[in-house]
């Protein structure tokens, strides 16, 4: 099982008891979200490749009550989004409880360029930097089971790299 699978599979645990619970996708994650889409069509949005449109609306979301996650590849999610994760995220109120889900983006995509890989451990420092952002790498399997139920509960940005 990889990292990204617990991710979903808690996510939808905690679906099935919170309506509130937004998933937004930029045109990744086929074979993986189908689960969590059939059961939730309503809580499910692939926004395609639009990284800073799904911050947008995950921030209009958020001001509303909702609880989006973003899923996308790390350089597309970070460093493509980075102004408006900062300007429409964490500097609204105490930072909006937006949570950002990174994946890939180091060896894994590496036969796409160099736009869709990230050096080292930048994601987590571009992040680091946010005000009110919290910044995840879970080292196992049940690390990211804990981190994802931990940000569930606490309200506020975070970004976790799987």
């Amino acid at each position: 099982m990889r990292p990204r699978d617990i991710f979903v599979k808690t996510l939808i645990k905690l679906a099935e008891k919170d309506k509130d619970i937004i998933l937004l996708n930029d045109d990744t994650g086929f074979s993986l979200f189908e689960e969590f889409a059939e059961k939730f069509p309503k809580q499910y949005f692939n926004c395609g490749i639009t990284e800073q449109l799904i911050t947008g609306i995950a921030t209009g979301l958020a001001l509303s009550g909702k609880k989006p996650w973003i899923y996308g590849i790390i350089p597309f999610v970070t460093m493509r989004n980075y102004e408006f994760v900062r300007n429409d995220i964490c500097y609204q109120k105490k930072g909006l409880n937006v949570k950002i889900i990174g994946v890939g983006g180091r060896q894994y995509y590496k036969f796409l360029g160099f736009t869709h890989n990230v050096e080292g451990n930048l994601d987590l420092v571009l992040m680091g930097t946010l005000p009110n952002m919290k910044v995840y790498a879970p080292n196992s399997l049940k690390e990211v089971e804990k981190i994802i139920l931990k940000e569930y509960k606490r309200s506020g940005p975070a970004y976790i790299r799987l």
